[in-house]
């Protein structure tokens, strides 16, 4: 359990991770983006009218010439003083290792404030060297820069700025969402299905109205007695002895013959004898009508009592 917790843990942090670094590198890259053209127009080689600059081309491909009306370039960094030419357009021409043929070009413009200028031409450097570039122009206050596109490779930029961000974004919400999933399935008690078990309590299904609660119904014992035994009363106290009532005398009897000792107490009465119930006489009997019954036997006298003794 400690283990999947871990687990559990590392892919929460390490989804956070990526979601974060997804954005903030799609933010780094846009903000590249935004940036690249002043930097790429800062970058520019400069001329001024009347002066000869060298230029180093370490990379072939094309390039632009510029004609800058709005600079912030000061011509007495290359040790040269401008220098108007009267009725003569902005011109300029390069010499070097390999000769360079310029296409005129006006489709590429910018603005970054300090620095304000559209394209005149275009060309392509296929060896690499150090060139001269000689600028002419009536007005001292024009520029020639020499550079690239300024918008080459925002594009990508921005390109590579989504991309980054979306990757970030969505593996960074899979390990976030798969690390919740994991976690409530762990928490999540599994009821299994069969006798003896009931549904889970998220699977129940409500009823409404809701049905009457059952009562537990109780065996009747049929020996059981309708009212309970009540306990026998106590027997009713004797009546009270009037004052001055004396004892009731004791019964006299004669003493027993042959010197028995005199008792008390009331002789014992003799057992009693049963009688026998009469048979019934079927109708066949002789001489007795059918349904008569036998007359009874006349019991015999009882014994005298014994006299009395002397």
């Amino acid at each position: 359990m400690a283990k999947r917790s871990r687990g559990r843990g590392v892919a929460a942090a390490f989804g956070f991770l990526l979601l974060v670094a997804g954005l903030i590198g799609a933010g780094l890259l846009y903000l590249l983006s935004v940036q690249r053209p002043d930097e790429a127009v800062e970058s520019f080689a400069r001329a001024a009218a009347g002066c000869t600059t060298t230029l180093d081309f370490s990379e072939t491909g094309t390039f632009y010439v510029y004609e800058e009306t709005t600079t912030s370039f000061d011509p007495s960094v290359n040790g040269c003083t401008p220098t108007a030419s009267p009725e003569q357009p902005f011109a300029f021409t390069f010499g070097g290792p390999a000769p360079i043929t310029t296409t005129p070009d006006l489709t590429v413009f910018y603005d970054s404030g300090a620095f304000a200028g559209a394209s005149v031409a275009r060309f392509e450097i296929t060896t690499p060297g150090t060139y001269e570039m000689a600028v002419v122009s009536e007005s001292v206050t024009s520029v020639a820069a020499v550079g690239r596109d300024p918008e080459n490779g925002v594009d990508e930029l921005r390109r590579n700025a989504i991309a980054v961000g979306a990757i970030g974004v969505i593996l960074g919400l899979l390990l976030l969402l798969l690390a919740g999933w994991r976690s409530k399935k762990a928490t999540t008690p599994s009821i299994p299905d069969g006798p003896g078990w009931g549904p889970r309590p998220s699977e129940r299904q409500v009823e409404w109205p809701p049905a009457m609660p059952e009562v537990p119904r109780v065996a009747i014992n049929p020996q059981q007695p309708d009212l309970p035994v009540s306990p026998t009363p106590p027997p009713p106290p004797l009546p009270a002895r009037e004052p001055g009532a004396g004892l009731a005398p004791p019964s006299w009897s004669p003493p027993p013959p042959g010197g028995q000792p005199v008792s008390s107490a009331a002789p014992t009465p003799p057992p009693p004898t049963r009688t026998p119930q009469p048979i019934p006489v079927l109708p066949d009997s002789e001489g007795t009508a059918s349904g008569a019954w036998p007359s009874s036997p006349t019991p015999p006298p009882p014994p005298p009592p014994p006299p009395p003794g002397r």
